[in-house]
C-alpha cells in the first residue's frame, strides 16, 4: 500500500495569511497586551511551534509559554473558523484535478502531514472542497515536533486500512525544506513543490527525490507520486 502524505499550505493551498491576524489576535487577548510576528516565519512549521515563537519572540517566560499553549491553539482555531472562509483561501494550479485522479488509484492511500491543527487544517481544506480527499492525517495538534508526524500517519494509516504500512512505500509532498527533512528522517519518498515560498533551486539543495516546479502537469505529478 502507497500512502501519499500531503503538506496543505504552500502545496494545496494558499489561505493569503488570513491565519497570521487570528494567530496575533489570540496571543495578545491571552497575554493581556499587543504581541506582534517580530519576523517569525511560518514556512514548513506547525502551529504550535509558531505561536511558541511567537511568544519566545514578545519576551514572554518560558513557564508562562507552557501555560498558554493550549488555551493559545484553541483560541485561535475558533477565531480561525470566521478568518478563513472561501474568500480567503483558493486552491493552487492542479491540485484538485490531482486529487482526483489520485483518489481511485488502487492500492493508493491519501493522507495529511501538515504543521496546521486539525481543526483548522479542515477549515482550510473545506473552504476549497478539497477536505472530503482525506479521511485522516497527522496535525500540529498532534505533536508541535514536524518530525514526530510521520509515526503519528503511519498508525494511522494501518488502523484505517487494517494492514502494515512501509515508510519506505510513504511519500510526503510539500513545499518546504522542513517537509523533505521531516520525510528523510523516517526514510519515506519525498516529493518538494516549489509552489510556496522557495523555487526550485532552494528546495532541490534540500535533495529531495523528486522537485516539481507546481502540480499542473498530470502526467508529470502522477509519475512522480506512484512511479
Amino acid at each position: 500500500m502507497r500512502l501519499l502524505l500531503f503538506d496543505i499550505d504552500g502545496t494545496l493551498l494558499t489561505s493569503s495569511g488570513a491565519a497570521g491576524p487570528a494567530i496575533l489576535r489570540a496571543l495578545s487577548d491571552l497575554v493581556g497586551r499587543p504581541v506582534g510576528l517580530n519576523g517569525i516565519s511560518f514556512s514548513g512549521k506547525t502551529d504550535p511551534l509558531i505561536l511558541r515563537e511567537i511568544l519566545q519572540a514578545n519576551e514572554v517566560p518560558e513557564e508562562q509559554i507552557e501555560a498558554l499553549l493550549p488555551h493559545a491553539l484553541q483560541a485561535y482555531a475558533t477565531l480561525a473558523s470566521s478568518a478563513i472562509t472561501a474568500d480567503t483561501v483558493r486552491a493552487l494550479p492542479g491540485a484538485q484535478a490531482l486529487l482526483e485522479a489520485l483518489a481511485p488509484q488502487h492500492n493508493t492511500q491519501l493522507a495529511l502531514l501538515t504543521g496546521n491543527i486539525k481543526r483548522t487544517a479542515y477549515l482550510k481544506l473545506d473552504a476549497v472542497g478539497l477536505g472530503g480527499y482525506f479521511a485522516f492525517g497527522a496535525f500540529g495538534s498532534d505533536d508541535g515536533d514536524r518530525n514526530a508526524l510521520p509515526p503519528v500517519a503511519r498508525r494511522r494509516a494501518e488502523t484505517v486500512l487494517n494492514e502494515p504500512v512501509a515508510f519506505q512505500d510513504t511519500v510526503i509532498i510539500g513545499d518546504t525544506p522542513r517537509d523533505i527533512s521531516c520525510g528523510r528522517a523516517h526514510g519515506c519518498r519525498t516529493v518538494a513543490v516549489a509552489t510556496g515560498s522557495f523555487d526550485v533551486d532552494a528546495l532541490a539543495a534540500h535533495t529531495p527525490d523528486i522537485v516539481l516546479p507546481d502540480l499542473e502537469d498530470m502526467d508529470v505529478a502522477l509519475a512522480a507520486l506512484l512511479d
